[in-house]
């Protein structure tokens, strides 16, 4: 007879591919009868790597270095507020080559965007950083200078490198958990999936495929998912 769950190995996917397929799989056993099923333990089993894996992926993101990373990003966000606010002030300057300095620069920061500071976190840091460039380059720097503005430029550089050294920080010291997650909570969960899907195919075969047609099914499902998803990656 014809095994329901085809194939359970995972371990080519990526670990946070790997790990919603898992908690899509758990939501698929909260709706079915366990008991009838006779798959309560199993499935207890597996809700516990779950929660195991889930709680390590918690403790990789938990580097010390987030509240940090707030921080930084909130203080460059309002730098970049007050020079917009104070260039747009000088517009109206009495002063006409003041005024004509001020908008020569506001056209300058209006090429990127108005509101860098609600661009996603990297994009903002990579935006930024151009716009300092062009803030800085030779056709720009002497009206930044004789509107004092200097002082903010180099201000909003220090935040926004400030910000990409801890980014990088935190992503290699979660980049290292997560290895280690790979060696463990990875691999009990893989095989108490594994177990999982056995026990089903076990029991389709002794008891009959019609109990647990719609749930292989679904996992079937997810699965594939994954595994185009592995196919799409190397192809790329």
């Amino acid at each position: 007879m014809k095994q329901l769950i085809k194939s359970s190995n995972l371990r080519n996917a990526h670990l946070m591919d790997f790990a919603e397929v898992m908690s899509v799989v758990a939501s698929f056993l909260e709706k079915e009868d366990l008991e009838a099923l006779k798959l309560t333990q199993v499935a207890n089993e597996f809700t516990q790597q779950l929660e195991e894996l889930e709680n390590g992926l918690v403790q990789a993101r938990k580097t010390g270095l987030t509240e940090q990373i707030v921080a930084t990003d909130h203080q460059r966000d309002n730098l970049f507020i007050g020079f917009r606010h104070i260039l747009k002030g000088m517009t109206y300057f009495p002063d006409e080559n003041v005024v004509q300095m001020a908008k020569q620069i506001k056209i300058v920061v209006e090429k990127y965007d108005k509101h860098i500071n609600r661009l996603p976190q990297r994009e903002e840091t990579s935006v930024l950083s151009n716009l300092i460039d062009d803030l800085q380059a030779d056709e720009n720097k002497q009206q930044v200078n004789t509107l004092n503005l200097t002082p903010w430029v180099i201000a909003m550089q220090q935040a926004n490198d400030k910000f990409e050294e801890l980014y990088t920080e935190r992503t290699e010291k979660e980049s290292k958990i997560v290895i280690a997650l790979a060696k463990t909570q990875r691999h009990n969960m893989q095989e108490a999936f594994t177990n999982l899907c056995q026990t089903i195919n076990a029991y389709a075969i002794i008891l009959g495929e019609a109990d647990y047609q719609s749930l292989a099914n679904k996992i079937n499902t997810e699965i594939n998912n994954v595994k185009q998803l592995i196919k799409t990656r190397q192809n790329n």
